[in-house]
């Protein structure tokens, strides 16, 4: 009865169809092989799975004419191609101004011109070498760069591996014999096709290839391929592709019929790349001159301030400054000016300067005594700014005002993103605070440097002196000469002056303080 139930389901099945998943799939296959055997193309056989020498053929004549160019790319990588791509985009006019960029040039340069000169001049020739580069021709370039790398990774295909598969005894890119192709079990084939299909498909078939094949003629002298018979070769290769031939074929072997091959093409933009590297490069070599003239003349300066080895502040200094760091904050920022301001305070300001000062606003007889009051009120104001910057030293302490929310949250900071604000914040409001010291104090000793310059101008004019009467009773009080010892601390100062101005300090700008 059972055996009856199954012939009657079996007329049933083949006249209505089935659900079977396995009975679809070979009706499908069927279909796929009955479509295959219609087109012109009959490289393979279903009934026994296997890739007809034809299939071989087909690749052989492709294979000959591709030969020469993996010779010429074999060597070559994705860095070359860009290279290549970017100097024949580069007309006269851009490969000058890209010279000016250089480098070497622009150091060269920096020996002979004052920096703010040189970073006005290089500039302006960036400028120029960007302005070469408009919209269509950057595409233009992106557009030959990406179809140099398509046409190389044709190139670049196995197909001897491929090809040794039907003829055991061919040789690589040897033409003189005929190779004898024998039929391959489809089985043996199915990866090296889809290969194939995932290089050639990618190919533009409809674009232009002109320009490619005169930017391989400048490459190597010579076409690796004659552009025409490359175009024949478009040719062959589109009706295989439209007709999905090779898909057709991986279905059956692989006997899955929904098989689709993905092509994924990349659209490669070297073209901004190289413009933005170029435009970066050129700043980094400007930031790094600018670096190296500040450090020699900070290194040149700092034995005409001081004496001797500068010492950190207590708690603004460096070594603190690191653990924020490691944690991605950019710490304190001013720690050198600021004992460097420090030192001078308390080494020069507070003796050399004091005794200058006593001399002359205190002894002397002015002749107005208003004229007196800015050099008095640049010099305690000095004095001043020596107290405020050790009160703000010690709220820096762990104990401090600042010191102790730093303490507290900074261990938080890399998982508490709120932690993490109050550092940034706390430490653009420390950092803030030092750069207002810095540049009221090199303001106070800007006043009081030109205060005595007019003094030292006034000694000279003695007995007819307008500013101050009693120069000449003034100079007994100071140890040697008056206007020497005048002199020499307008010159200390004028150096100290000259440190400062290498530090780059800002305040009220809390986004430069912050990570």
């Amino acid at each position: 009865m059972a055996n009856g139930s199954n012939f009657f389901q079996n007329i049933i099945s083949s006249i209505f169809g089935s659900n079977d998943p396995e009975v679809l799939k070979k009706k499908q296959l069927k279909n796929i092989a009955k479509d295959l055997s219609k087109s012109k193309y009959h490289f393979y056989k279903y009934s026994v799975n296997q890739v007809d020498p034809s299939f071989a053929k087909f690749i052989y004549e492709i294979y000959k004419v591709i030969a020469p160019a993996q010779v010429l790319f074999q060597n070559a990588n994705t860095n070359t191609f860009k290279n290549v791509v970017i100097r024949y985009m580069m007309d006269e006019k851009a490969t000058e101004l890209l010279e000016n960029l250089d480098e070497n040039v622009i150091a060269r340069q920096a020996s002979t011109m004052p920096i703010k000169e040189l970073q006005k001049k290089v500039r302006l020739d960036l400028e120029g070498f960007l302005a070469q580069y408009d919209s269509a021709k950057i595409r233009q370039g992106d557009d030959l760069f990406n179809k140099l790398i398509l046409f190389d990774s044709f190139c670049k295909f196995d197909f001897y591996y491929m090809l040794k598969k039907f003829d055991g005894l061919m040789k690589e890119r040897n033409f003189d014999l005929t190779p004898h192709f024998n039929a391959v079990s489809g089985a043996y084939l199915s990866e090296d096709i889809k290969n194939f299909i995932a290089v050639a498909w990618a190919l533009p078939f409809d674009g232009s290839w002109d320009d490619l094949f005169k930017l391989l003629k400048k490459m190597n002298s010579v076409e690796p391929v004659p552009l025409n018979t490359w175009k024949k070769i478009l040719a062959r290769l589109k009706p295989v592709r439209d007709h999905r031939i090779l898909e057709m074929m991986v279905r059956l072997i692989t006997e899955k019929p929904d098989y689709r091959e993905h092509i994924r093409v990349e659209e490669n933009h070297i073209m901004e790349e190289f413009l933005g590297e170029i435009k970066h490069q050129v700043e980094r070599n400007l930031e790094r001159i600018k670096e190296q003239q500040t450090t020699g003349k900070i290194d040149t300066l700092l034995p005409m301030v001081f004496s001797g080895p500068v010492g950190e502040l207590e708690n603004y200094n460096d070594e603190n400054s690191e653990p924020f760091q490691k944690k991605g904050f950019r710490g304190f920022l001013y720690c050198d000016p600021l004992r460097y301001l420090n030192q001078f305070l308390n080494d020069y300001t507070k003796k050399e300067m004091k005794e200058l000062a006593d001399i002359l606003l205190v002894r002397g007889e002015w002749s107005n005594q208003q004229k007196a009051v800015p050099m008095s009120d640049a010099y305690h104001k000095l004095l001043t700014i020596s107290s405020h910057l050790y009160d703000f030293d010690q709220k820096i302490a762990e104990g401090g005002e600042y010191g102790t929310k730093l303490k507290t949250h900074l261990p938080r900071s890399d998982r508490d993103k709120e932690a993490a604000n109050i550092i940034k914040m706390i430490l653009g409001d420390v950092n803030d605070e030092a750069g207002e010291i810095i540049l009221e104090a090199s303001q106070c000793y800007v006043l009081f440097g030109r205060q005595l310059k007019i003094c030292i101008e006034d000694f000279s004019k003695a007995p007819r002196s307008e500013l101050i009467l009693n120069w000449k009773d003034l100079d007994k009080f100071a140890e040697g000469n008056l206007k020497q010892k005048s002199v020499a601390v307008y010159k200390q100062l004028f150096n100290f002056v000259q440190l400062m101005q290498n530090f780059q300090v800002s305040v009220n700008e809390k986004s430069s303080s912050r990570r």
